[in-house]
C-alpha cells in the first residue's frame, strides 16, 4: 500500500471545487487571517479559529477563543479528539464541512462503489427467498450502510443517491422502471429515470399521473400490485392509456415532526407494465426504509448544494464589492481655495450612492448621486452614471448638459431604474452654480445659521424631455455646503422615527462629516440601516486662484 495513503487529511469541496488538506505538520492553524495554514474567508470564522494538533493517540481539534464556535458533527466543543469521519465546521454549524480522515480516502472510488454495497446488502434479502423474514435484523445493516453514505461529499453525492435509490429499489421490487421526482417549488420535476437493465429514461409521458397525485394529496405511500385486480386504479386513463399492471409511489420527506406538504422533497415511483408484482411485508418495510433514508441523505445533498451556491454568491458578491470600492475610491483633490470632506456607507456590501469631486480651472466640480434600489444592480448603474458624468465635466460640459444627457441616457436604457442628484461648481471667488436633479436639499452652513438650496428640478431617468436648470449662490470664507443622501435623513430608530431634515440641519450647525454621520448612527441605536448614506462637504476657503 502507498504510505500516503496513510496519511490523515481533511476534504472539503469549495468555491474552486473538492480540496484535500494533509496534516503534514504537529499543529496546523485555522483562521480568516491569511497566515493560518487553512484559511476560511467567511466572515464568522475569526482570525485565529481553532488548531489541530498531532497528539501520540490521533488528532486533537482545540478552539481558540472564536467569536462564533468549533464545531464537530454539529456539536460545539471547547477540544475534541478526532475520529475518521468526523465533520468540522467553523462559525457556525451550517458552514463549510470539512472532513477529517484518519487516511487517505477516495471519494469518487467510495461513490461509485455506494450502490454496490447496497445492492449486495440487497441481494442477500432476495437470496433468502421465502424465509427472506428471518432477515428482518439486516434491516439495521442497511441502516448502517445508508449512514455511512452520509459522510460522502455531499456537494456532489446527489446524483449517487438518486441512482442507489432506483437501483435498489427496482432490484427489490422487480420492477421494470423506476423514477425519482424532486420538487421545484410547487411542482415536481424529473430528476431521474431508470429501466431494470441501468439505462436511462428521460421522459416521463407514459408513467402514471393519478398514482403521483393520489400519494402527493394522501402525503403516504400509494401501492397497487396487480391493476387488474384493483378496479379503482385500474379504470385511470392513465394506467390504462400505459398499460400499467403495477405500480408504487412513495414520498420523500425531510425527517421532521410535521412531514406535511412544506416537509415533501420529491416522490419515488416504480411501475411495470408486463407483470403484477408480488411483494411481501418485510419487502414494504425495506423500501419505506429506503426511500426514508434516502430522503435524508437528499436532503444533506440539497441543502449542501445551497451552502455551496450561497457561498459561491457571497465570494462573487465580495469580488463585486471590491471592483465597486475601486471604481468609487476617489482622491479627494486638495486645493487652495477649498477643502473637501466625504464619506459613503452602504447598507448592504455594495450600493448606489456614489460621490466625485474633479478639480479644473474654473473650479471644483462635485456630483452627489443616489440610484434607486439596493445592492449589485443599484450598483452597477450608479458606476456607469459616475464614469459618464465624470467624462462630461472633464469635456468642460455645462451642468444642465450634464444633468440632460444622464437622463436620456438612463431613460433609454430601460432598466427600470432612475437616480437623484446634485451637479455643483464651486468658483476660486465663491461663486457656485447647482443643479438639484430631486435630490434632499444640499445645506449651506454659514456664520449665520444654516439654510437649504431650495431650487430643485426631476430625478433622472423618470422623463426624457425633462429641463434641467442650474441654480447660483455666493459664499463667503468659512462657509460650508453639505450634500447628502437620503439614508442620513430617513434613517430611523428603533421606535421607527426618522433622523429628519430638522436634525440634519442642528447637526450641521456644529459637526462636520465624521461627527455628523457618528449622531446618525448613534440615533440608529443598533436598528439596522435600510439605504445607503453618503455625506459630502465642501468648504470655501476664499484663498484666489494664484
Amino acid at each position: 500500500m502507498d504510505s500516503s495513503s496513510l496519511q490523515p487529511v481533511l476534504t472539503y469541496t469549495g468555491a474552486d471545487g473538492a480540496c484535500t488538506v494533509p496534516l503534514d505538520r504537529d499543529s496546523i492553524s485555522i483562521g480568516r487571517q491569511a497566515d493560518q495554514h487553512i484559511v476560511l474567508t467567511e466572515s464568522i470564522v475569526s482570525r485565529h479559529h481553532a488548531l489541530i494538533n498531532r497528539l501520540d493517540a490521533g488528532y486533537e481539534l482545540i478552539d481558540q477563543n472564536s467569536s462564533h464556535g468549533t464545531f464537530v458533527n454539529g456539536e460545539r466543543i471547547s477540544r475534541a479528539l478526532l475520529r475518521s469521519g468526523d465533520v468540522l465546521q467553523f462559525g457556525s454549524p451550517r458552514a463549510l464541512r470539512i472532513v477529517f480522515h484518519s487516511s487517505l480516502p477516495a471519494p469518487v472510488k467510495l461513490q461509485a462503489a455506494l450502490s454496490e454495497d447496497l445492492l449486495t446488502a440487497i441481494g442477500r434479502f432476495s437470496s433468502l427467498g421465502d424465509g427472506r423474514h428471518t432477515a428482518a435484523i439486516e434491516i439495521e445493516q442497511l441502516n448502517f450502510l445508508l449512514n455511512a453514505a452520509r459522510r460522502l461529499n455531499a456537494g456532489n453525492a446527489k446524483e449517487d443517491i438518486l441512482h442507489a435509490l432506483l437501483q435498489l429499489s427496482i432490484q427489490l421490487t422487480s420492477v421494470e422502471r423506476g423514477f425519482v421526482f424532486l420538487r421545484s417549488t410547487d411542482r415536481l420535476e424529473l430528476a431521474l429515470g431508470l429501466r431494470s437493465d441501468g439505462t436511462a429514461i428521460n421522459e416521463d409521458s407514459t408513467i402514471s399521473r393519478s398514482a403521483m397525485d393520489r400519494a402527493m394529496k394522501s402525503a403516504s405511500r400509494f401501492l397497487v400490485s396487480d391493476t387488474h385486480e384493483d378496479l379503482d386504479a385500474g379504470a385511470w386513463n392513465s394506467i390504462q392509456a400505459n398499460s400499467i399492471r403495477c405500480v408504487y409511489c412513495i414520498p420523500l420527506r425531510k425527517r421532521a415532526k410535521d412531514a406535511a406538504e412544506n416537509g415533501l422533497l420529491g416522490l419515488l415511483y416504480l411501475d411495470s407494465q408486463l407483470s403484477a408484482g408480488h411483494l411481501t411485508q418485510i419487502d414494504h418495510q425495506l423500501l419505506d426504509n429506503i426511500a426514508t433514508e434516502a430522503a435524508t441523505l437528499l436532503d444533506n445533498a440539497l441543502l449542501a448544494e445551497a451552502e455551496l451556491r450561497a457561498r459561491q454568491a457571497a465570494q462573487e458578491l465580495a469580488v463585486a464589492a471590491k471592483i465597486h470600492a475601486g471604481l468609487m475610491a476617489i482622491d479627494l483633490p486638495t486645493l487652495p481655495f477649498a477643502s473637501l470632506t466625504a464619506r459613503t456607507i452602504p447598507c448592504n456590501e455594495i450600493g448606489g450612492d456614489f460621490y466625485d469631486a474633479v478639480a479644473l480651472d474654473d473650479g471644483l466640480f462635485v456630483v452627489v448621486a443616489d440610484v434607486s434600489g439596493k445592492g449589485v444592480s443599484a450598483s452597477i448603474v450608479a458606476a456607469t452614471l459616475q464614469g459618464i458624468i465624470h467624462a462630461q465635466i472633464l469635456a468642460g460640459q455645462p451642468l444642465p448638459q450634464i444633468a440632460d444627457l444622464v437622463n436620456r441616457f438612463l431613460f433609454s436604457r430601460n432598466v427600470g431604474k432612475y437616480a437623484t442628484m446634485i451637479l455643483l461648481r464651486v468658483g476660486h471667488e465663491g461663486h457656485v452654480e447647482y443643479v438639484n436633479c430631486g435630490h434632499i436639499r444640499p445645506l449651506l452652513a454659514s456664520s449665520s445659521g444654516v439654510e437649504s438650496l431650495e431650487e430643485a428640478n426631476l430625478m433622472v431617468g423618470l422623463i426624457a424631455d425633462a429641463a434641467y436648470t442650474a441654480a447660483h449662490c455666493q459664499i463667503a470664507p468659512g462657509d460650508r455646503i453639505l450634500i447628502a443622501t437620503d439614508g442620513v435623513t430617513e434613517a430611523e430608530n428603533p421606535a421607527e422615527e426618522p433622523f429628519g431634515d430638522a436634525r440634519f440641519k442642528s447637526a450641521a450647525r456644529l459637526e462636520r462629516v465624521d461627527g455628523i454621520l457618528g449622531l446618525v448612527t448613534s440615533f440608529l441605536a443598533g436598528n439596522p440601516a435600510q439605504d445607503d448614506c453618503t455625506l459630502l462637504e465642501v468648504e470655501f476657503r476664499g484663498q484666489k486662484k494664484p
